[in-house]
């Protein structure tokens, strides 16, 4: 009797952690983390305390305005509280199809001393 093959579970994606404000800063933590795939692409947010905090996965074009160019106003409040907005040029420009995760990851390092962390 031959053995059924299992099929093996895709990877999770791997997100890049780009924010995360320090417990107790602005009215609540924020964290953004970002999965670059292009105009595919997913923004991640959490935000508050760990015991409550919401979320969750937003599509990146979500997140840009409605011509692509800028940033949707209603995430502005999150970008603010996690000084975020060097990164909207990087993500007006992956949603155009550009492979700029290393050109963040770069910038990301310039501002912070470390690559940022990663996670699926």
């Amino acid at each position: 009797m031959a053995k059924k093959k299992q099929k093996r579970k895709p990877d999770p994606p791997r997100f890049l952690l780009l924010a995360q404000t320090a417990s107790g800063s602005w009215p609540h933590p924020v964290e953004v983390s970002l999965h670059p795939a292009g105009a595919d692409s997913i923004v991640g947010f959490s935000i508050g305390p760990h015991a409550a905090n919401v979320g969750g996965r937003v599509p990146l074009s979500s997140v840009l305005d409605g011509t692509g160019t800028g940033l949707n106003p209603n995430f502005a409040e999150e970008f603010d509280a996690a000084e975020l907005h060097w990164l909207v040029p990087f993500l007006v420009r992956l949603h155009a199809g550009e492979d700029v995760e290393a050109d963040i990851e770069s910038a990301y390092r310039e501002r912070h001393g470390t690559w940022p962390a990663s996670r699926p």
